[in-house]
């Protein structure tokens, strides 16, 4: 042998190498979805706490408006008005 590798050795070492190179890829595009999918995971979180915060404020202004519209807490009380005598005999 003159120390150059025969055709099944260069077929070996070829196909050695695009292995390594299909798992290479394989390992980096796993790693893309990895990010992916946790950038999702808080995106979604971000998306409940911002829906569970409106809704509390949605309903701190619903009681907010019950309480001013049915409630005589905030309204001053007016002296009720006399009628005068020349009105009341009629």
């Amino acid at each position: 042998m003159n120390g150059e590798p025969n055709d099944i050795e260069r077929a070996a070492i070829e196909e050695h190498a695009q292995r390594t190179a299909e798992q290479s890829a394989l390992r980096k595009v796993r790693k893309t979805l990895d990010g992916i999918e946790a950038a999702e995971a808080g995106e979604r979180r971000s998306l409940r706490k911002i829906l569970v915060v409106c809704a509390i404020l949605v309903l701190l202004g619903a009681w907010l408006s019950w309480e001013l519209i049915f409630s005589d807490k905030g309204m001053p009380r007016q002296q009720p008005m006399k009628v005068p005598a020349a009105l009341q005999k009629q």
